[in-house]
């Protein structure tokens, strides 16, 4: 299959600039699905609602300038690198761009530069994808790790040094403490009576002295729970590790426990702060990973609102005293809760903060909702027992989106983001929330050309042939051609990385001959086993501009004794659009023939439908991109835009093709669309042989 397609924004005043840019980086093989953006309001639109790989911006531009897009992509906290062209020399100005957050600054027409820095660029970001998908990966297991242990019916506690470092819920009821936090950082001698001190520091002494592999061992152990009553644990111990630190594990089994009564209480505890009555810290750690887990798979993206209550414990021990801290807190918190929506987790996070977990909303209505919520935060009143309280808020948001790694994460960022909110209303008072945004960063070549002429001279390419289905009934069978290189450890090279140098060199003509040739002499043996097919055979911009073609397919077709209305030449959109009067021609040739002609890789033009309006075609395959779209998010709106261009190519009579069909979700919304045929790894993938079994389809 062809290469993932580039979503690019272009940041330029000079719309007629813009289509070079996009011309230029199609001739260099990149597949471009690029937006011109001409407002201000366009491109906030643009960063909110889609998904964009790079950004291209000129310094010279006055419509948006580039510092607003760097700080609007830093305000949505997208990953989207940004390269700045400039008709400056020197170094100043690349200096000033990439202080301002672009990842380089180019200068215009150096266009080998740009083409160097955008694949350097896409690589980068590819790399943080990975990354960041390894340590979702990672957080993931830890969690379900955590919840495991948490909500283990067996008690289960780590100690180093003699200090508790956790303890799970069953541990902490089992010593009857109401949370599992208030054992933390508590010395194990302190909770064991004085008459089993000898028995508990011998114990420990001899078994930290063992080798790590010793198997586990029973230790029968009096403790006082909370209330001060003492409790004999069968405990089996052994050595393990938390979070990464050597450690011994303590484990009651839960055979040894009363658990009905205990998993009720568990089932509170695990989930509920009991001062506030609002959801934990544990609960609400588990809701963002199931948001992460959507904003990763580009479903929605969700938001983190970080509820700062300034300077309340001051104010609760100088008016009311320090004794009512817990029901000031309580007060506060449930007249959150009565602000919030039903879709929403508020939880307590400390002493003076909640945190408001809101899925479905972007960063721009995250924000209008936090100074919504403040403001009627602001407006409140405590009562307690006939004393007013009058407390200030303040709000730090953080956006749940594809580059969310771990719970830690988001949270973290509202935290920063809620100093920053405090920070800015000492000096404007009027300040409710502030919004989280990150910190302001040829060898091959001679080696290509030698592989490529080697190839020719010996004829190292082999041909993969893909079916084409039909979904409105056809009795015709339809492969498109694809090409694959054999470098010299008899590998098969994709077009994606020798092309490119086949231009260079010159060779493209030949090698499209080279690939007609064969395809029509496999195509004329297949037709006489009485089989109806049709090929799809894509010819470069060089064949375009060949002269000689048209006549010699003629010859071509009669050797091989093949009616030429079972060949279909594919040509791609951009090669027409940059040859737009070769193509006419060339068009006018074919039909002459009796071939047929495709557009491939339409829809990412500025105008696509400008060339229909000269070259005639009977087949148009829409860009890759717009299936893509739809099964990366599933949403509405990718749906909609492929449906309006195939309704409008309809309008126009020609035949539609939709290519990277990879799954099963994406066929009712291209069956509704009215789409004709449609091709992609879900259907069959490339095969050596025309094989593919089209009667299983109907």
């Amino acid at each position: 299959m062809n290469q993932d397609t580039i979503r690019l924004l272009i940041l330029n005043d000079s719309r007629p600039e813009a289509e070079r840019l996009i011309s230029m980086l199609q001739n260099a093989g990149k597949q471009i699905r690029a937006q011109h953006v001409e407002t201000p309001e366009a491109l906030s639109k643009l960063l909110q609602e889609r998904l964009w790989d790079l950004m291209i911006a000129t310094d010279a531009g006055k419509v948006i300038p580039t510092i607003d897009a760097v700080k609007q992509i830093r305000r949505l906290n997208k990953d989207i690198p940004i390269i700045i062209q400039t008709d400056r020399e020197g170094s100043r100005p690349r200096v000033e761009g990439i202080k301002l957050g672009a990842c380089d600054v180019v200068e215009l027409d150096e266009d080998q530069h740009l083409l160097v820095t955008i694949d350097r660029e896409l690589a980068n970001r590819d790399e943080r994808e990975k990354r960041r998908y390894a340590e979702r990966r990672f957080s993931e297991v830890s969690r379900r790790n955590q919840s495991l242990l948490d909500s283990s019916r067996d008690a289960i506690a780590f100690l180093q040094d003699g200090m508790f470092l956790y303890a799970n819920y069953s541990f902490a009821e089992l010593l009857s403490y109401s949370n599992r936090d208030d054992l933390e950082c508590i010395s194990l001698i302190d909770i064991v009576p004085d008459t089993h001190h000898d028995k508990l520091k011998r114990f420990l002494k001899e078994y930290t002295l063992k080798g790590s592999d010793i198997e586990a061992t029973e230790l029968k152990l009096k403790a006082l729970s909370a209330t001060g009553q003492e409790r004999l644990l069968d405990l089996e111990v052994r050595k393990d590790t938390f979070e990464d630190e050597p450690c011994i594990q303590f484990v009651v089994p839960a055979s040894n426990i009363n658990t009905e009564k205990l998993e009720a209480q568990i089932a509170v505890i695990k989930t509920q702060d009991s001062a506030t009555g609002l959801y934990n810290k544990a609960h609400m750690v588990d809701i963002l990973g199931k948001l992460i887990d959507k904003a990763v798979i580009k479903e929605y993206n969700s938001a983190l609102l970080h509820i700062g209550i300034q300077n309340f414990n001051e104010m609760v021990t100088d008016k009311i005293g320090v004794g009512s801290t817990d029901i000031v807190l309580k007060a506060i918190a449930s007249h959150c809760q009565s602000l919030v929506k039903k879709t929403d987790t508020l939880c307590r996070f400390t002493d003076d903060s909640f945190i408001l977990v809101a899925p479905k909303i972007n960063a721009y209505k995250a924000q209008e909702r936090a100074n919504e919520l403040g403001q009627q935060m602001r407006d409140h009143v405590v009562d307690i027992e006939g004393k007013t309280l009058h407390f200030n808020y303040h709000i730090g948001i953080s956006i749940i989106n594809e580059t969310s790694t771990d719970p830690d994460t988001p949270i973290g960022h509202s935290l920063r983001a809620l100093e920053l909110a405090r920070e800015t209303a000492k000096k404007d008072p009027n300040v409710i929330s502030s919004i989280y945004e990150p910190d302001a960063p040829e060898g091959d070549e001679n080696k290509m050309s030698d592989q490529v002429a080697e190839a020719l001279r010996l004829g190292k390419f082999k041909l993969l042939f893909q079916p084409i289905l039909s979904l409105r009934g056809s009795d015709k069978e339809h492969y498109e051609v694809l090409l694959r290189m054999i470098d010299s450890a008899g590998e098969l090279v994709s077009p994606n990385d020798f092309l490119s140098t086949a231009l260079r060199i010159g060779a493209l003509t030949k090698i499209d001959r080279w690939v007609i040739l064969e395809s029509i002499k496999l195509l004329s043996e297949h037709k006489k086993n009485g089989h109806n097919t049709r090929l799809l055979i894509n010819l470069s911009q060089d064949s375009l501009a060949d002269k000689t073609l048209a006549p010699w397919l003629k010859v071509a077709f009669k050797a091989a004794d093949l009616t030429p209305d079972s060949v279909v030449f594919q040509l791609r959109e951009v090669d027409i659009n940059d040859h737009l009067n070769f193509a006419v021609e060339f068009s006018k040739q074919l039909e002459a023939l009796g071939c047929h002609l495709s557009i491939s890789h339409f829809g990412c033009a500025m105008n696509p439908f400008k060339a229909l309006e000269s070259v005639k075609s009977n087949y148009i395959k829409v860009d890759g991109s717009f299936t893509q779209d739809i099964q990366s998010n599933d949403s509405d709106e990718a749906a909609q835009s492929l449906n309006e261009l195939v309704s409008k190519l309809h309008q126009q009579d020609k035949i539609t093709i939709v290519p990277f069909v990879e799954n099963a979700s994406v066929l009712s919304k291209l069956w509704q669309s009215g789409v004709h045929y449609i091709q992609g790894f879900y259907l069959h993938g490339p095969s050596p042989e025309m094989n593919y079994d089209f009667d299983m389809e109907s």
